[in-house]
């Protein structure tokens, strides 16, 4: 199947967010507009819900042309699902959303009290947590807001207003009817199976997916070609593991990607959690000197790469980490 531009923007959207919504915010760049008005015509969507279809055996939901396809992060736990749900219903009836002529701005802690109201066993902390996770890094339909020129408000913990997407009320019936829907799933083969597990996790071994090891052997030439069209994943299949490699790396995310892949390089077996932070700080310092590389955003490339697995109590290095390598006293303005 070949793709065009605006389908491949979509499909990466819903990769990357699991919502694709229409309707353009200020923010919102011309290639998306284009692929937002692009989208208006049948065959395009028909092209993007059949990668999908052929890929993991299963459609995005479609309402009003704003699409949803949860598939990253796994299910939501009991908790997430109490948030989110008390999240739905406290945005949808605050007075800011109401009228056409709202600024979908909202006060976070309103949002907050209201949610925790409800939600009683968390305490606000934990809730704002859940809520940026899901709201705001998970599917981009909260954009953090702060007043002009206040410093102070950007260094608080939790962010004073949120941005809602304009098509946060329409992309919501979408949401309650995913939650809603029985458990009974359509069946798919093995080769989507893997596919599904690829795009949650991004690594398979006989390790971690005895079940789905026989199959990635069985099915390599296919499953590598099942993401050609896309153009920007490449997957690798060693002879004890599989990778599904992203080209579409940010320019922010390479130094902690270095720095993780200078770690995993120089760990023999595993690491207790409690150490990561140390012990990732010092080979940042080797790496980058005089630069601060943020422990959170290292452990992160160490896991969404591959190159360790989260084993409980400590991370354990996979084969993965031995195919990089990198190297001291990089030029830290090719990163800026």
């Amino acid at each position: 199947m070949e793709l065009g531009s605006t389908e491949k923007l979509i499909i990466n959207q819903l990769i990357d967010h699991e919502v694709f919504t229409s309707t353009p915010e200020p923010q919102t760049t011309k290639k998306k507009r284009q692929a937002i008005e692009a989208f208006k015509q049948a065959y395009k969507q028909r092209r993007v819900h059949d990668f999908f279809e052929e890929l993991i055996g299963e459609q995005p939901f479609n309402y009003g042309n704003n699409l949803l396809l949860l598939m990253g992060s796994g299910n939501l736990t009991s908790a997430q699902k109490h948030v989110f749900l008390a999240t739905l219903r406290s945005v949808i009836s605050s007075p800011q959303m109401d009228g056409l002529d709202s600024d979908m701005v909202i006060d976070s802690q309103s949002i907050i009290q209201q949610v925790h109201s409800e939600v009683f066993e968390l305490n606000e902390t934990e809730i704002y947590a859940i809520i940026n996770d899901l709201f705001v890094e998970r599917f981009g339909l909260f954009t953090p807001d702060y007043p002009e020129g206040n410093e102070q408000s950007q260094s608080e913990i939790m962010d004073p207003f949120w941005d809602i997407n304009p098509d946060f009320i329409s992309i919501t019936h979408e949401f309650i009817a995913y939650i809603s829907q029985s458990g009974d799933k359509q069946q798919v083969s093995i080769r989507q199976e893997i596919n599904r597990e690829l795009l949650n996790r991004r690594f398979i071994s006989p390790q971690t997916s005895g079940r789905l090891w026989r199959g990635v052997l069985e099915n390599k030439e296919r499953l590598m070609s099942d993401w050609k069209p896309l153009e920007r994943f490449r997957l690798e299949c060693g002879d004890d593991y599989a990778i599904l490699l992203d080209g579409q790396q940010k320019k922010s995310e390479a130094k902690p990607l270095i720095v993780a892949i200078a770690y995993a390089n120089g760990l023999h077996n595993r690491i207790l959690k409690a150490d990561l932070s140390t012990e990732t700080k010092k080979v940042a310092k080797q790496i980058f000197p005089g630069r601060t590389i943020n422990p959170s955003d290292v452990k992160k490339c160490l896991i969404d790469n591959a190159l360790v697995l989260d084993k409980g109590d400590y991370y354990q290095r996979t084969p993965v980490a031995s195919r990089f390598q990198a190297v001291k006293n990089i030029d830290a303005e090719t990163f800026e």
